[in-house]
């Protein structure tokens, strides 16, 4: 079982500008099985996302990104050393590969190889100062050494990670869940919410979002994120719980509690 901070990572999604990756140019089929694979990888079907992106590489086997895609599918569903032998392989090929970088790092913090996995962090930072997702991590790699000073530069580490969030809405995502998670729900409120003007119909960001409104003691906005999440997905399970417990005067347990919100120290 993945810890509830890793999984916030390896479950922030990571759909980069094609034209951002080093991969050989793309053919409508293989945009149109990239989007696919996103597109079910959002409700959660990940066997489907992996026909897409296997189907994508079928097409056109050398595509960079599709492997690092997969990779992603890969770790996402449990195979973390599947997913690792990916990433090492594309890194292989393309050493400065960001996104493969970024991934392997989250991979190696989720099998508890903290210390690789900040250096792959590190490598990110020397290629691109400014990257968010690199500052997220190392972040959480401080934050596993659990000491009051690690826990001051893993908040320096998420100051400089919002900073650089810039319009990627997958990062302000994975902000506002370690914001949540660390207790700091003002900051997770703000993350979501803009989340939420880059992505109105992301339903996880609507999810998590009444979670954050509902502890802060706003359970009308609460009950009106859940309702929106269950209007653009009825499967969405989690949404469904919470409405039919707060509806029926309960307390809806958030999936940051019940995922075991305490393995993170709290915030101040």
């Amino acid at each position: 079982m993945l810890r509830p901070f890793f999984r916030c990572l390896l479950t922030a999604l990571a759909l980069f500008l094609f034209t951002q990756t080093r991969a050989v140019a793309l053919d409508q089929s293989v945009l149109d099985d990239l989007f696919t694979a996103q597109e079910w990888q959002t409700k959660g079907n990940l066997a489907a996302s992996r026909l897409s992106l296997e189907k994508a590489l079928r097409t056109q086997p050398g595509n960079i990104f599709a492997s690092v895609r997969l990779a992603q599918v890969d770790a996402l569903s449990g195979d973390l050393d599947g997913s690792l032998a990916r990433l090492t392989s594309v890194l292989t090929q393309e050493p400065e590969n960001l996104l493969a970088l970024r991934w392997k790092g989250h991979v190696l913090l989720a099998k508890g190889q903290t210390a690789q996995a900040a250096a792959s962090y590190s490598r990110i930072l020397k290629l691109d100062p400014d990257n968010g997702w690199a500052w997220l991590g190392v972040a959480a790699c401080l934050l596993d050494q659990a000491t009051p000073e690690a826990g001051r530069d893993a908040a320096a580490a998420l100051d400089k990670a919002q900073a650089h969030a810039g319009e990627d809405a997958d990062l302000h995502l994975a902000l506002g869940d370690a914001f949540a998670r660390l207790h700091l729900l003002v900051n997770a409120r703000l993350e979501l919410e803009r989340t939420l003007d880059l992505r109105a119909r992301d339903t996880q960001a609507l999810v998590l979002a009444g979670e954050v409104y509902l502890r802060l003691g706003l359970r009308g906005l609460a009950l009106e994120s859940w309702r929106q999440a269950l209007v653009l997905d009825p499967a969405m399970g989690q949404a469904k719980a919470n409405l039919l417990l707060l509806e029926g005067g309960g307390s809806a347990p958030t999936s940051r509690q019940s995922q075991g919100q305490g393995a993170l120290p709290p915030g101040p």
